[in-house]
Formats: C-alpha cells, sequence, structure tokens
C-alpha cells in the first residue's frame, strides 16, 4: 500500500469579541493566526493489534483512562501522517504509514513494554502563535498579555492535554518593535506559576514596552517557533470532541498599565477572541505501479552512433536485405523506457543464437569478435574492420542514466570509433546483458541500439535470421 497523502488545514480563525471589563476599551482587529491547526493526539495501545518485536499499532476505539491515569479521547488515526515522531508507552517512534483508522507503522519495532492494553500514544502538535492586533488607548510604558488556555491536572508535563495547551517547560515570546513602542524580550509563565494565577488556568505571555504608545497601532507577537522549538503543545481532543468538528478555545489579549499586577489590576484594554483545532484532512490516491517500453523503428539515412544508417527498421524487424561482402550495414532502433518503479528498472538483451540459416543452427553467421578479436556479450571492442566479418551492436544514449557502453567509447580495446559488443547467446548459455538502467523513476529514457553486419565470400548464400529480445524490468 502506498503512504497516505495528508492535506493540512492552516487555520486561521478571527473572532474578536467580548470586552472583559467595564473599563476596558476593546483591542481592534485581534486575532491569533495558527501556523496549523492541528489537534495533538492522545489515544490508547490496543494489545490484540498491537505485539512486541512488531511494526504495527492498533488504537483503542473507546476514550478513557490510559494506563497512566490519564484521559485519553483521540480514537482514531485522523490526525496522524507519515514522518510524524510518537511516544507510545515510553519510547519515541516514527510513523511509516497510515493503513486505516486505527492502525499505523512505525520504526523501529515495538519493544517490550510499549505494547500493554491502553498504554499512552502521543503525537505533539507545536504550531506557533502570530497574534496581531491594533491598540485601542495609547498606554505608556505598559505590557500587552496573551493568555492560552491550560489544562488543569498536568499544565506543563509537555504532553498534550484534552482541555488546553500545555506549556511545554519553555517557550520563546517576541514581540516586533514598532511606531512608538520598543519591546524587551518577552516572559512566558506556566499556570499557576509566579504572576500568572488569575484568571485560573491560563499560560501567560507577557510582552513589556517602552515608549509613549498609541492608538491604531499594529502590533505583532508570536508566541513559540516555527521548528516546534519552545513552542506550546497543542491540545489533544477534548473530552466532548466529535472528529471533523473544531474544538475551539479562548485566547485573551490584554493591554496593562506600567507596574500593573495583571493578576489584580484591571486592563486599559482588552478583547477575547477564539482559537479552534481539528484534525486534518487526509486525502489518499493509489498509483498503480507501471513500466512502459518501446522499440522504435529508424528510417534509412539517420546518424545513429556516429554512422548512416543503410536500410529503415520497424519497431519488430532489422531487415539487412541483401548483402554485399565485406562491407558493412548499419541499422538501428530506439529504446524508450517510462517507470514509476522507486528503484528503476533494468532493460537486459540477448539473442536466441547466432544468426543462422532459414533459422536454423547451421551454417550460420558468427557474432563478430571485432578488430581485434576481444569482443564478447560482455567485452567491448572496436570494430571498424569490415573484413572482419559477423554481427554486433553498439549502443548510443540519449538520456538513459546508466549504459554499460557507448560506440564512443575509448577504453580497453576500443578507440572510440564504434566500440561494439555481441548480443547474448542464450543457446550458448550465456546470461543476458544488461544495456540500460536506472535506480529512479524515468520518464521516457531513450538509447538507440546500432545493428551491424559483415558476410564474407566463404558464407553459404541463403536467409539468415534470429531473434533478438529485450526484457525491460521495474524494480518496485
Amino acid at each position: 500500500m502506498l503512504p497516505f497523502i495528508p492535506f493540512l488545514y492552516s487555520l486561521i480563525w478571527l473572532v474578536q469579541y467580548v470586552t472583559p471589563s467595564v473599563d476596558a476599551v476593546a483591542l481592534t482587529s485581534t486575532k491569533d493566526t495558527l501556523q496549523q491547526s492541528r489537534l495533538s493526539l492522545h489515544a490508547r495501545i490496543d494489545s490484540a493489534g498491537t505485539t512486541t518485536g512488531s511494526s504495527n499499532v492498533r488504537i483503542l476505539g473507546t476514550t478513557g483512562l490510559d494506563s497512566a491515569g490519564s484521559q485519553a479521547n483521540t480514537i482514531t488515526t485522523s490526525t496522524l501522517k507519515p514522518g510524524d515522531s510518537v511516544i507510545i508507552g515510553t519510547n519515541t517512534y516514527t510513523i511509516v504509514g497510515v493503513a486505516d483508522a486505527t492502525n499505523f507503522t512505525v520504526s523501529p519495532v515495538l519493544i517490550a513494554g510499549d505494547t500493554d492494553n491502553t498504554d499512552p500514544v502521543y503525537f505533539k502538535s507545536k504550531p506557533q502563535h502570530t497574534i496581531t492586533f491594533s491598540t485601542a488607548t495609547a498606554v505608556a510604558n505598559g505590557f500587552f498579555q496573551i493568555l492560552l488556555p491550560a489544562d488543569v491536572t498536568t499544565p506543563n508535563d509537555g504532553l498534550p492535554d484534552d482541555a488546553g495547551y500545555d506549556f511545554n517547560t519553555a517557550v520563546d515570546v517576541v514581540a516586533a518593535d514598532v511606531g512608538v513602542y520598543n519591546f524587551v524580550t518577552g516572559v512566558a509563565t506556566v499556570a499557576g506559576g509566579v504572576g500568572c494565577t488569575a484568571p485560573a488556568n491560563y499560560h501567560c505571555f507577557e510582552v513589556h514596552y517602552s515608549g509613549a504608545g498609541s492608538i491604531g497601532q499594529a502590533i505583532t507577537i508570536t508566541i513559540g517557533n516555527t521548528n516546534g522549538t519552545n513552542t506550546p503543545v497543542a491540545p489533544a481532543a477534548s473530552t466532548s470532541h466529535t472528529e471533523g468538528t473544531a474544538d475551539s478555545y479562548s485566547v485573551l489579549v490584554k493591554n496593562f498599565a506600567a507596574e500593573a499586577n495583571p493578576n489584580t489590576a484591571s486592563p486599559i484594554d482588552a478583547t477575547t477572541g477564539k482559537v479552534a483545532h481539528i484534525e486534518p484532512v487526509r486525502v489518499t490516491a493509489t498509483v498503480d505501479p507501471t513500466i512502459n517500453f518501446a522499440i522504435t523503428g529508424i528510417s534509412s539515412g539517420a546518424t545513429r552512433c556516429g554512422v548512416t544508417t543503410d536500410v529503415t527498421t520497424t519497431a519488430t524487424s532489422v531487415p539487412f536485405g541483401t548483402m554485399a561482402l565485406n562491407s558493412f550495414k548499419n541499422l538501428a532502433h530506439q529504446l524508450t523506457v517510462s517507470t514509476n518503479a522507486s528503484s528503476g528498472y533494468v532493460v537486459t538483451a540477448s539473442e536466441n543464437d547466432q544468426l543462422g540459416k532459414d533459422g536454423a543452427t547451421t551454417p550460420f553467421i558468427p557474432d563478430s569478435l571485432g578488430n581485434g578479436g576481444a569482443m564478447s556479450e560482455s567485452a567491448s571492442a572496436e570494430w571498424t574492420t569490415n573484413t572482419v566479418n559477423g554481427f554486433a551492436f553498439s549502443i548510443q544514449n540519449v538520456d538513459a542514466a546508466t549504459v554499460p557502453f557507448q560506440y564512443t567509447t575509448a577504453t580497453g580495446n576500443c578507440s572510440g570509433t564504434f566500440c561494439a559488443r555481441q548480443f547474448a547467446d542464450i543457446i550458448g548459455t550465456e546470461t543476458p546483458q544488461t544495456i540500460m538502467s536506472s535506480t529512479t523513476v524515468a520518464n521516457a529514457e531513450d538509447i538507440y541500439v546500432c545493428y551491424r553486419l559483415s558476410v564474407g565470400a566463404t558464407q553459404a548464400a541463403g536467409d539468415y535470421q534470429n531473434q533478438i529480445t529485450y526484457t525491460a524490468t521495474g524494480t518496485f
């Protein structure tokens, strides 16, 4: 099965309403733009389909407490994709593929202690938050505070929670200097920490500034990073979650006067917005494995392998016709391969026998040995002397990834004028030889195979023939 292809929402939810204090003025154009709106995952192992030493993980299709006593509400694999890092039991694994709604595979294989029934499964979604708004009042030398909802029981254990964001140990908070606002490094405080006790169950992110402040100034504050470091962990499914319907959370944005205690003081300006998390939409498609191989004839008068072809070939014939003695005739074919095989393809060539009279075994036109007698099915040799009789072929590479030799090869017994080889003779127990290949997918890779024949005066009159077989194999 091909891996599933995920399509993730990148969700911006803009809601601005509710002024939390009678005296406060609403900040305008307030929004929290999430890097992506993907839910985290907190599921439970189903030991009926999860065993030690296996790569398959099955999650339970019911909510409930995991083996550590925490509430797990995720009951499908819908938020997962290949490449995700997940915690299973107490160890970390990488998802290889998502098979269906309850099964996925991981690497490395599962170890003992991570496959017990109801053991926890966690995936951490850690999107950066970009909070933007416009000021409503000129507050001098004050600070802005962003509040994200936190879980009541485990707000800072680094694992996804079902009722808010996990603080995840440390969080980066950055505000860009703009207008009369000159910001210092932001401060992040976990819910319940010093200076972050009211309202209850919210993490606090503050950015202090110097300057007179102004009305209508656009402010941008980021919480976390795009690579997930020092970034809050997004919530997993809530207890009341319905798959395909977002879980929404309030985000509070406040502007305080200088030296104000945010736990007790009323903000000068404030707005409450909403941000939502939902499962991504998994788009799936199946691409059948394919390999296409074509043999195309070459017309006479074409230049292939550095020589001019004498006769037109068809896809199924190489008709040398009547031969003059001790004289070369040159014909050619074009071979084309396309495949979506991930490990590429190999094309091999062989002949059923040497060219036999009327297709019989004897008499026959032998395979050429080349100028110096060193040519074979696996060894190239120069063949430019027409009184050296026989049959052989050469290659001109157009755009194939790899060929074993070409007519221009100038090594060993080849000077690089017309380097050739014999076809492997099957009746002679020779092994078919590779003439083109690739180790990756291929889109219409081409070579020219150039056939050369010369016969001498001692060759018995008659019609000679054999069969050349090309075999294209994809490695899927």
